[in-house]
């Protein structure tokens, strides 16, 4: 089933590697999958490049197996991890910082595991995006993703 026109139904819920996982979200998240694939429509409209979804919706089950944050909004159905064929990652990831009609919905814009996970608001944070971005790093072999920076309409504000 599209959600919309480039992004399925069956890509924003696989499960990867991890099958067997039951990965099949409540009717009650249909509308926030349709906002994340609305996001994704516009990132691939900035990049031009058609975009690989390594994780969009997880569910609790997953969201454990792939050592996912117990807060993490793959579990609302408000994130994926996007890949954009053929781009580096930091410079796809510049440019949607520098697009603020991109930005101005985004909770979290990570650099994480060779994708870029596009976050939007979730109820935690009373759905008022804080617009963090993130960068991959490596901690003496632990993923970290420290704060880099919030982004404004002014611009970023390093951390």
């Amino acid at each position: 089933m599209q959600l919309s026109e480039h992004f399925s139904f069956e890509e924003l819920t696989q499960v990867g590697p991890h099958v067997g996982i039951f990965n099949d979200p409540p009717h009650e998240l249909a509308a926030n999958l349709i906002k994340v694939a609305e996001k994704l429509e516009q990132a691939r409209a900035i990049w031009n490049v058609p975009i690989r979804i390594s994780y969009g919706y997880r569910s609790e089950a997953l969201n454990g197996a792939v050592g996912g944050s117990s807060t993490s909004a793959h579990v609302d159905g408000l994130a994926a991890d996007a890949i954009p064929q053929g781009l580096d990652l930091r410079a796809a990831w510049d440019a949607l910082v520098a697009d603020p009609a991109f930005m101005q919905d985004v909770d979290q814009l990570i650099i994480e595991r060779g994708c870029i996970h596009i976050g939007l608001p979730v109820f935690q944070h009373h759905f008022i995006p804080r617009h963090e971005l993130r960068l991959d790093e490596d901690l003496n072999g632990r993923r970290a993703y420290p704060l880099f920076g919030i982004w404004t309409a002014n611009g970023v504000v390093k951390a």
